[in-house]
Order: C-alpha cells, then structure tokens, then sequence
C-alpha cells in the first residue's frame, strides 16, 4: 500500500510539475507579447552565426506590422511587409520575392512572437541569467525543428537560437535596441539600381 501511495505521489508531482512549467512559460510569452505591443519600431545590431561560424554582422530595423530592413556588409534585405528585396552590392544584383514565402517568413518577428506558439509545444527555463522560451512545433509543416528565445529583464529577445534541419544550428544575438523612433515606411521600400541585375520571383 505503501508503495502504491508513494507511487501516485510521484506521479502526481511529475504532472503538477510540467503543470507549473507550462503556466510559466505562457506567463513569459505574455509578457513577450505585452512588450512587443508597446514597440512600434525598432532597431538592433545584429549577430548571425550557422554551426557557431559568424556569416553576418549588421543591424535590423522593424516597424509594424511586418516592415524589416536588414543592413548587411555588402548585403541589404528590405520588406515592405508585402514584397522583399535582397540587393548584392557587390554582385550589383536584386532578388525580389513575395513576403509570405517560405524562405521569408523566418524573418517575421510577428509570426515568431503571436503566430509559431499556437502551433508549437513551448517551455521555459533560465540560461545565462535570462529566461528561454522554446517553441517545439507540434507538425512537420515548419521549416524548423525548434526556437529558442533568450529575453532580458525589460522582455525584449536578446538572442534565438534556430535548429534548422537544412542550414543547421543557427544563432541570432540582439543588442543596442533603440526603440520608437518613428521610423518612416519609406525606410522599408527598396528601388533596385540601375543597371543592376534584377531576378523577379513573384
């Protein structure tokens, strides 16, 4: 009997403890989302590395609701939310996509904060002396197999960690956020240059 009752303690506490741990982690995504409400543009300097090899260095410029600039050495991408550009400057050359498509709706933060965690199984910890919020996605129909979100004490992301199938282990840090600044939506807009190569895949 002894054994019975210690047994159902013990499973009592394992389900009280993934109980607490998925209240815990919408708590942490709540106010992920409260913060993000309050932002209506941003700008961060930005680390990429795949495999722990850095490959881009440069800043992110967002404005709601999906308007991203990146500023790359060499390298500029900007979307309007509905259309995205990729310049090669030294290449001279400009691939134009839809937005929504596969390869771009990575780069959502949107999606990655109010979207991907109603599809995903998320969880919480503490790393690094912040707490992590993970998205597992509970389908096949995601490009990735798991996110990683790293947020500070003022609930803004300062790094993601991506385990990407096809590229690998991919990590993103943010630092130096400037936030509202009034950002134009001019500033989201891209007109290739001339003479460069322009490859239209809309």
């Amino acid at each position: 009997m002894r054994t019975k009752i210690f047994f159902m303690g013990v499973v009592s506490l394992f389900f009280l403890k993934n109980s607490f741990a998925q209240d815990n982690a919408q708590e942490v995504l709540t106010n992920l989302r409260n913060k993000f409400n309050t932002i209506n543009d941003l700008s961060a300097e930005l680390t990429q590395s795949v495999n722990s090899n850095i490959n881009l260095k440069g800043k992110i410029f967002y404005k709601k609701e999906n308007q991203l600039r990146f500023e790359f050495k060499n390298i500029l991408i900007v979307s309007d939310g509905e259309t995205s550009w990729s310049y090669n400057q030294k290449d001279n050359k400009v691939v134009i996509s839809d937005y929504e498509s596969e390869g771009n709706e990575i780069l959502s933060i949107h999606k990655i904060i109010f979207e991907y965690p109603e599809s995903c199984d998320i969880s919480t910890f503490e790393s690094e002396g912040q707490r992590v919020l993970k998205l597992i996605p509970n389908d096949d129909t995601f490009s990735f197999n798991s996110i990683q979100l790293f947020i500070d004490s003022d609930n803004l992301i300062t790094k993601a960690l991506i385990d990407d199938p096809a590229t690998g282990k991919i990590e993103i840090i943010l630092s130096k956020y400037q936030l509202n600044k009034n950002l134009p939506d001019s500033f989201f807009q891209f007109s290739p240059p001339e003479g460069s190569q322009v490859i239209d895949l809309r």
